[in-house]
């Protein structure tokens, strides 16, 4: 893993246990940092309310690492993970949530940012907000015909939006190349997504729309990027579009403030979905691979100096001029 947090080669085949480990390292830090940011949420350092992603980091992992730099990625406002994932400085997100002028947009976005470096085009606070924009982005490269591919990260509660509908249907007459990740976690906020929805597996709103689907194990890294990369291939290839549906959950709460939430879930649920935390799924396999403990510890290790490094820049760096409120709001006349 790089000093970023990037899994080192996107777009490749990740099979062996030195590329689980860099999987492994990379989803640890994604662990680490939201854990920090919730308690730095609580001190009031961070600036604006966190939506952790604790227990879906193999689902940002295994996507991103099949991505290659050309390739645009569209987030939402749980998008810590996908940023890291797919090689944001956590020096730069840290500075952002904290309000410093160092953060990806000058400090004025908070948790919704964006990052033209690693292609990540915006993470949108308007639920389903972000599907058109990865559309417009896959339509942009089909017309220049320069192979890149765009995908869109969203929740389960998405797919009530309007927009998103009619976004599916366009993918798919227009064969965009567009990969539709589904983070199906089984809540919509506070609201269980089988009260809201009559059917549980989402693949069906897919289908509907003839786009082609596939359902895969969230919580099982490797199973994530064989499907991401199936999907990106066929993509590139002028195959169109593809939704995949990850199932996972959050193993912590939907949104929290200045206090964490006291969102209550199912004791029964919460220790099944614990047991398959898919941080301890991909050590076990790591494990049986041969691969030490000690090797797991220092990647754990390494993560957390990464955060703790970005969270004292983040502290030292200048808050933003008042000469730049103004700035990066309307576009400047010619």
């Amino acid at each position: 893993m790089s000093d970023t947090g990037l899994v080192d080669a996107p777009g490749k085949d990740m099979s062996s246990s030195q590329d689980l480990l860099s999987f492994y390292e990379t989803m640890s830090l994604i662990r680490a940092y939201e854990h920090r940011m919730m308690e730095l949420r609580t001190a009031r350092e961070v600036v604006g309310p966190v939506h952790p992603y604790v227990g879906q980091e193999a689902v940002a992992v295994g996507v991103c690492a099949a991505l290659e730099p050309r390739d645009h990625l569209v987030s939402h406002y749980r998008g810590h993970g996908h940023a890291l994932a797919r090689g944001t400085s956590p020096v730069a997100l840290t500075a952002e949530l904290f309000g410093r002028s160092t953060g990806l947009c000058g400090g004025k976005a908070a948790a919704l940012i964006s990052d033209p470096d690693h292609n990540i085009l915006v993470s949108s606070g308007l639920v389903g907000a972000g599907i058109p924009i990865a559309a417009g982005a896959a339509m942009t490269e089909q017309v220049r015909g320069t192979g890149g591919v765009a995908v869109v990260f969203f929740g389960d509660g998405a797919l009530g939006s309007g927009v998103v509908h009619e976004t599916l249907n366009m993918a798919v007459t227009q064969r965009l190349p567009l990969v539709m990740v589904c983070e199906h976690n089984g809540y919509q906020g506070g609201t269980r997504t089988e009260e809201v929805y009559p059917e549980t597996s989402l693949l069906r709103v897919a289908q509907g729309h003839r786009m082609r689907a596939v359902p895969v194990d969230g919580n099982d890294v490797t199973a994530v990027h064989r499907a991401a990369g199936d999907a990106v291939s066929a993509a590139r290839a002028g195959a169109g579009p593809t939704f995949i549906e990850a199932r996972t959950y959050l193993t912590e709460f939907h949104l929290q403030f200045d206090k964490p939430s006291t969102e209550k879930r199912p004791e029964e649920e919460l220790r099944h979905w614990r047991a398959r935390d898919p941080l301890i799924l991909l050590a076990r396999r790591l494990l049986a691979d041969g691969v030490a403990q000690q090797e797991l510890d220092r990647a754990q290790e390494r993560s957390s100096a990464v955060v703790t490094d970005a969270v004292q820049r983040a502290r030292n760096a200048p808050w933003p001029e008042r000469s730049q409120v103004f700035t990066h709001i309307w576009p400047e006349a010619s």
